[in-house]
This record gives structure tokens, C-alpha cells and sequence, in this order.
């Protein structure tokens, strides 16, 4: 545990822990979870609290609390966040295996990046604090490697702990390990078999996402890859091991991950030819795709689930989708078919016109969400259709049914369509004369290029958006906005270029901050950035 003193572990958000993603996969299954605004969140091995701090700024009424065994990475998200005066948010250094039993009941248990990375007794302390601490409706949220996909991949951890196996020093290691990795992508003896298509692909894999990490993205290869412990599980011994201690599975945090649907017919048929349980269906699904990694919520196990999600319950989400109209002109009046793509290529069609309205209406707003109620009025006025329900209860309801199920499925198969929220934060698409963004946002640009929006998802800034972002505190003006970066670029803090060139004269400089400001303005607006 000392490498996490020497070499911290990034500490950065994961929208798929926010109690909100949590609550609304559990709502779905008719869980009464408690509102993300008015809930007690755990979060174990919060490392700097990087995580915790914007929920905790954007959910004041919500109590959390943070724990980490490494002293070094406590200390310093104190001293950091401790200025911000959040009086809900508490981080302490503490080991899983000492909680005391009067800590209380939260209604989130967060452990990411745990299960798989410690001993087995510790594990067993994991899900007992699960156990003991989760509120009676309370969801545990576990992430861990898994088998079959992992089997694959300890070939290449085992090749990478060989190489540097009489090194000590954690930085050295990362490099030593990294070159064995390029080593193999470059050298397999067969670059056409399946290992050494593997070795490439996953080379690559491993440095897009070392990339996502910025500049700690070593410490996440140190971490994840190198650590003396990476035990990865079949999903069925998970849950045997959830089970001995009263945990029953929900679903995954990304439900389309887990759908039978996503394979052909004659599959999904042989699958429910071969499974004869929940637990079963999720393991033959993990060996059809080579699964490696789960992101697991756990209730406890006589909470009464119901499993058939009607399309009714989205009416009492909130909505947002970044999936844009395929056509450039969508016939939004007629029964043709319309697509609409949000990013990772996931595509709804559908031939329902409110539907496609109200998809269109979405792409619009984004990122703001919108009720279903609101949702369904703005849809059925585009297309011609009353917007009182009481003027057309019947045809009201049809598209209502109609809505909801294509919203519904669209969610399912991937939150890159469309996303359902129990809340709505106070972010706003109007930038005004004197640009207000969100405090957690500024403060972790501080410190990073990676910040956290209102929808607690991981931006990646530029250099010159990075320093914008820290002025918009709502006491500058266009022109002292471009003073003040100037002065940076004078200060030698900020470089301007153009054309891959460095600029230097302070009227092109200026200039060029003038022309850019506006556009920059409106996309940390798009990124959900800046607050009303």
C-alpha cells in the first residue's frame, strides 16, 4: 500500500458512482432509493476525494464522507477542498478493516478500483462493511476485473511484472513496464495470430486510456497493472461471495451492458435455453463477449425487486440525449423511419413522430434535461397534437406509451442515447454578460486539465481553456476576461498559437483571445460547465 504515498492514485471523478446514475438504475427496478439531492453517500478509497468534492458541491443537502488508506492522498485533498468550506463533505484516513460499527447507515457505498486490488480477508471486510452500513433501500456500488477477458490480459500483466521484477522504484517500474508492453506489440513473433493482434490492440487500448488520466495516467498503469494484488473473478463468484454476507445483485451501472438483446435472436434464444437464473444469464453473456471488467450494484438480499421495467417509470425521470438526427432534415410529421446516433456510433430509429420530435428537441437543449411532462407537450406541439392532456386523453396516452418505450429501449441499449436523472443540476446554455462556472470545476482545474461538469462527467481541457475556466468566478466581463489571459501570456503561464506556431505579439494575441472567447464561452456552456 506504500506505492499509493509515493505515486497517488488519480484522483478524478466516475459519473457512474454519483448516487444520481445509482438511484435511477435502481428506480427503474422499483427500488425507492433515496434522492440523490437529500443522501448519505460512502465513498471507500476515495484517494484525494476527487470524486466526492463536485457531488458534494453540486448536492449541499446530501451528507460525504470519504475514506483512504493512504495518509499522503487524504492530507492533500483536505488542504485542497478543505478551503472550499463544505461542511457535507468529510474525508478521512481510515482502513476498511476499521470502521468503527457506530459509523451509521449511508444510502450509497461506493469502492471503486478495491475489490480486485486487495487481499481476500480485506475483500471479505468490503462487502461486510456493505453489510453493515448499507441503509435498509441503500445500493452498493463495486467495480472489478473479471474472467473470461482477464485471462488474456494476465499474460501481458505477467510479462510486464517479469520485466520488472528487480525494480524497485515505482516510477522506473512504469517506464520498464511500458517499454515491455511496446516491446511485444512490435516484436511477437506472429503478428497475424490472435496474440499478436491482441499485444496491438491492447497496447493501444492501454494508452488511450492512460491518456484519459493526463498526466497521472502512469500512476493509473502503476496501479491498475503492477500492483502485487489484481485478483480478478468470474461474475458468478462475485455474487456467491455477495451472497454469503445478505447482498443480492441489481444490475450494472450501464444496464445495456447487460442485455440479452444486444445478440442476435438464435443466441439470445440458446441462452435462455442454458440459463436458469439472473446470475447464470450475466455469466454465459460474460464468456459470449470476453468481459474484463463489471461495474456492479448490490442491494441487500430481501429487498423485493421487480425486474419487468414498464415504459411507464420513464415518466417519472428526467431526460437528456446527446444523440443527434442523422438526416439533416428529419421528417418529424410523417410515420418514416428517423435516426438519431449519439457518440460510440449507438442509433434509436423510430417512425413515431413525437418520438422523433422529441428527440430532436433533445439534441437541442443539450445538456439541459427536461421532464417527460414538458418533454411530451414541446413534441406533440411540433408535430400538430394538443398539449393539454385533458384535450386529447387518448391520444395523449398512446404517445405517451409510445415516448416512453423508445425512450426506455434507447436507454437500455446505451446512455450515449439517452440518459435518465432523478435530479436536475442548476447549469445553465446562457452565457452571461459576467460567466458564472461551477466552483468544483474551477477549483480542479487548478490542479489538472482534467475537471468534472455539473453531470459530474470528466472533461478534458485545453490550455487555454483551462486558465479561462479559473476566471469565470462572475466578477469578469468579456474585456477583463481578455485582460486577464493576456497577463498570463505576458507572465509566460499561457501560450497562444496559431497554425501550430507560438504567438507573441501582444495585439495578435489579443486579437486572437477577442475572436475565440465567445466560441469557448458557449462550449463550456455545451460541456455543462457554467452554472445559472
Amino acid at each position: 500500500m506504500s506505492t499509493y504515498d509515493e505515486v497517488p492514485y488519480p484522483s478524478l471523478s466516475y459519473v457512474q458512482t454519483h448516487p444520481d446514475t445509482i438511484a435511477t438504475q435502481a428506480r427503474l427496478l422499483g427500488v425507492e432509493a433515496a434522492p440523490a439531492d437529500h443522501c448519505r453517500v460512502l465513498e471507500i478509497g476515495c484517494a484525494g476525494g476527487g470524486n466526492l468534492m463536485p457531488m458534494a458541491y453540486t448536492l449541499p443537502h446530501s451528507e460525504f464522507v470519504g475514506i483512504d488508506f493512504s495518509s499522503r492522498q487524504i492530507a492533500e485533498g483536505k488542504a485542497l477542498y478543505d478551503p472550499l468550506g463544505l461542511p457535507n463533505l468529510t474525508l478521512l484516513c481510515l482502513d476498511i478493516r476499521d470502521v468503527p460499527l457506530d459509523f451509521g447507515t449511508f444510502d450509497y457505498i461506493i469502492a471503486h478500483g478495491i475489490y480486485s486490488w486487495v487481499p481476500e480477508p480485506v475483500r471479505d471486510s468490503l462487502l461486510q462493511l456493505c453489510q453493515r452500513h448499507l441503509a435498509p433501500n441503500g445500493i452498493a456500488y463495486i467495480s472489478y476485473n473479471t474472467y473470461p477477458g482477464w485471462h488474456l490480459l494476465g499474460i501481458l500483466r505477467d510479462a510486464m511484472l517479469y520485466h520488472v521484477r528487480k525494480t524497485t522504484d515505482p516510477q522506473q517500474r512504469i517506464t520498464e513496464a511500458q517499454a515491455m508492453l511496446s516491446f511485444l506489440a512490435e516484436h511477437v513473433l506472429d503478428p497475424e495470430s490472435i496474440y499478436g493482434a491482441f499485444c496491438k490492440s491492447y497496447v493501444s487500448h492501454l494508452e488511450q486510456e492512460i491518456g484519459s488520466f493526463g498526466p497521472l495516467g502512469n500512476s493509473f498503469l502503476l496501479h491498475d497493472q503492477l500492483e502485487e494484488v489484481n485478483q480478478p473473478v468470474y461474475f458468478y463468484q462475485f455474487m456467491e461471495h455477495a451472497a454469503r454476507y445478505g447482498l443480492q445483485y441489481l444490475m450494472e451501472t450501464e444496464a445495456g451492458g447487460s442485455l440479452p438483446e444486444h445478440f442476435r435472436p438464435e443466441t439470445q434464444h440458446a441462452l435462455e435455453q442454458m440459463a436458469h437464473s439472473l446470475i447464470e444469464m450475466e455469466q454465459y453473456m460474460d464468456f459470449l463477449r470476453d468481459r474484463t471488467f463489471r461495474r456492479t450494484l448490490l442491494c441487500r438480499a430481501e429487498l423485493p425487486l421487480n425486474r419487468v421495467v414498464k415504459p411507464e417509470r420513464v415518466q417519472e425521470f428526467y431526460i437528456t440525449s446527446r444523440a443527434a438526427p442523422v438526416s439533416e432534415s428529419p421528417d418529424i410529421l410523417s410515420t418514416s423511419v428517423e435516426k438519431f446516433r449519439g457518440p460510440g456510433e449507438a442509433v434509436l430509429s423510430t417512425d413515431h413522430p413525437v418520438s422523433k420530435a422529441a428527440m430532436l428537441h433533445l439534441a437541442q437543449i443539450w445538456p439541459r434535461a427536461t421532464s417527460f411532462a414538458e418533454l411530451m407537450a414541446v413534441a406533440r406541439s411540433q408535430v400538430g397534437r394538443p398539449t393539454d392532456p385533458a384535450a386529447d386523453p387518448a391520444g395523449w396516452a398512446d404517445d405517451a406509451h409510445a415516448l416512453g418505450l423508445n425512450l426506455l429501449k434507447a436507454h437500455l441499449y446505451s446512455t450515449n442515447l439517452v440518459e435518465l436523472h432523478t435530479y436536475v443540476p442548476a447549469l445553465t446554455l446562457n452565457v452571461s454578460e459576467r460567466p458564472v462556472a461551477s466552483l468544483a470545476a474551477r477549483i480542479q482545474a487548478q490542479q489538472s486539465e482534467i475537471t468534472t461538469n455539473l453531470w459530474h462527467e470528466r472533461i478534458q481541457l485545453e490550455a487555454v481553456d483551462r486558465h479561462l475556466l479559473q476566471l469565470l468566478d462572475g466578477t469578469r466581463d468579456r474585456s477583463r476576461l481578455v485582460d486577464d489571459l493576456l497577463a498570463l501570456v505576458a507572465q509566460g503561464v499561457l501560450t497562444i498559437r496559431q497554425h501550430d506556431a507560438v504567438v507573441q505579439e501582444s495585439a495578435q494575441v489579443r486579437g486572437l483571445l477577442v475572436e475565440k472567447l465567445e466560441e469557448r464561452l458557449r462550449k463550456f456552456a455545451q460541456m455543462a460547465l457554467l452554472i445559472a
